[in-house]
């Protein structure tokens, strides 16, 4: 089967013109936002066939939409990784930025990695307000650092860990990046 050829101002998978990739992005992100909720995690059945789904429509679209949703599936997945290595993300956190690389294509997951970054952020200071103790975390983590100025001395405990749910950034993001791009 030959590649579709694209016409317009969507040159590749991933672009704001490609309608079936962003029906998949909305559908994926929204029961990704509803299972990380409701049961603290993002099942591999949501992301793995988003991911599939990006290349599919990439292949389909030509060679140049190809690169473009495989490049973003490698610079979205790629980027979160890092963080799911030092145990700073869950696993399906970053398959999901991974799958909407794929689907949104190279150029539009790098904004949606900045605004997701942004978001992400926000919320993990919400969190800490929320719990009411952000106070003393701002206490903990300077002392943390004058412990690591002196020598000697107990180091100080640490504050329970937080749980955000890192999902919602990145649907946050992916739309604000869309979003950014349309008007722009």
């Amino acid at each position: 089967m030959p590649p579709l050829t694209q016409t317009g101002a969507a040159t590749h998978a991933g672009d704001a013109g490609s309608i079936p990739s962003l029906v998949v992005l909305a559908v994926m992100l929204t029961m990704a936002i509803y299972t990380e909720l409701k049961e603290k995690r993002i099942p591999n059945w949501l992301t793995l066939p988003g991911m599939a789904s990006g290349l599919l429509f990439g292949y389909l679209h030509g060679t140049t939409a190809f690169w473009f949703s495989l490049g973003g599936l490698a610079i979205g997945f790629g980027f979160l990784f890092i963080f799911y290595v030092f145990g700073g993300l869950g696993g399906g956190d970053v398959k999901l930025m991974g799958a909407a690389g794929a689907l949104m294509g190279a150029d539009l997951i790098k904004p949606a990695l900045v605004y997701t970054a942004f978001i992400g952020a926000v919320l993990a200071v919400m969190m800490v307000i929320w719990r009411k103790d952000f106070w003393t975390r701002i206490d903990q983590g300077l002392r943390r650092l004058a412990f690591w100025r002196k020598k000697g001395g107990a180091p100080p405990v640490p504050a329970s860990p937080i749980s955000v749910p890192y999902g919602v950034a990145i649907a946050v993001g992916c739309l604000l990046a869309l979003a950014a791009r349309s008007t722009g």
